[in-house]
């Protein structure tokens, strides 16, 4: 493999690590292996983050950028510099700061820049932002987080490839047995729910309100937008139900979903959902919206149309009653075989070394 001096840009700036910033962590040490380089450069959201600390608590070289697009492109410009970057490596990078990573490869012909897309591709606004958009997120090669993100990438099949999504299951393995305030000897179904709309909190909360069970809570765990997602619930419900309990973002996420009777998701768009992969290999029972970036074959999951909460409530319902056939060890080795961190490390690292 040729040797690259890669930076990576994010403007991810989730208050722990999850899952992303684990399976960079598991590239950074592969790529280090075989005698790459390896740099960060963070919005300057995550600067107070956990999941910036826990990188540089390990020695790993990380910059910060700017939310002044001059200064930002200043501290791209002097990172590839003074660290020799070959390469620019994008993940969860608004249009804003992809266009100024853009601009600057334009000026430095001949850096690679890889283009990673963790969610569906889609036109936004009018021209001239729909154009800016095409151009900025064109990379020498362009990695999906599945295939039906690749379908929807809209650059030449040759450059275009997809690696799904996979899990570090080790950190999995440790939970919490916690009393959570408003959970105990209730029948809880957990969801994420940042993204109010994207997530589905609002069927969810149809289908609990359809049953009307004061025995059964809707736990949903927010990275961010708390306060966002309530007043959206205002807005389509007139207040927020009994039913719903908000759970502040941990880092030993397993400690939710073995509290959990069952994991939801309601999305109408994933790019591949790590959370579903996760509550299978924690063994919570699963119910997901039958759309593409979601996996709709792990054994025992229960699938509803997205959209349709009347179907939703009766799943809930009959799985609630206990009318329901137990698959959770088929569940659990179907995913542990499947989406391992290995497999995603070895197939990224493959993938560079073919295509570029």
């Amino acid at each position: 493999m040729k040797k690259y001096k890669i930076l990576i840009i994010t403007d991810y700036a989730a208050p722990y690590e999850g899952n992303f910033i684990e399976s960079l962590k598991a590239l950074h040490k592969k790529l280090k292996d075989n005698a790459n380089e390896i740099v960060y450069l963070f919005s300057p959201k995550a600067k107070d983050k956990n999941c910036v600390s826990g990188l540089q608590k390990l020695g790993y070289k990380v910059y910060f950028g700017s939310e002044s697009v001059k200064d930002n492109i200043k501290i791209i410009r002097k990172a590839i510099k003074q660290e020799k970057i070959t390469m620019l490596y994008t993940h969860f990078c608004s249009l804003k700061t992809q266009l100024q990573v853009k601009l600057v490869r334009f000026f430095n012909p001949k850096l690679k820049l890889i283009s990673h897309f963790h969610n569906h591709y889609k036109y936004e606004g009018r021209f001239p932002r729909k154009q800016l958009q095409f151009i900025s997120y064109n990379g020498d090669l362009n990695i999906a987080c599945s295939k039906s993100v690749m379908g929807s990438i809209p650059y030449s099949n040759k450059k275009t490839v997809y690696i799904d999504n996979c899990i570090n299951f080790e950190r999995l393995n440790n939970y919490r047995d916690v009393n959570i305030e408003g959970l105990d000897n209730k029948f809880v179904i957990l969801m994420f729910g940042f993204d109010y709309y994207r997530k589905g909190v609002d069927i969810a909360i149809k289908a609990l309100k359809r049953i009307n069970n004061p025995n059964i809570v809707l736990a949903i765990s927010l990275s961010k937008n708390r306060k966002t997602v309530e007043e959206n619930i205002i807005k389509d419900f007139g207040t927020i139900p009994k039913f719903v309990k908000f759970l502040d973002p941990i880092d030993d996420i397993a400690t939710y979903y073995n509290k959990a009777d069952v994991f939801l998701s309601a999305s109408r768009e994933e790019g591949l959902c790590y959370s579903v992969i996760e509550a299978a290999y924690c063994k919570t029972k699963i119910v997901v919206s039958n759309i593409s970036g979601v996996l709709t074959n792990i054994p025992g999951e229960f699938l509803f149309e997205s959209e349709d909460y009347l179907a939703l409530s009766n799943i809930i319902a009959k799985i609630y009653k206990g009318n329901v056939e137990e698959k959770k060890v088929e569940a659990y080795m179907f995913v542990k075989d499947n989406y391992s961190i290995e497999k995603w490390v070895s197939e990224t690292v493959s993938c560079i070394e073919e295509k570029l």
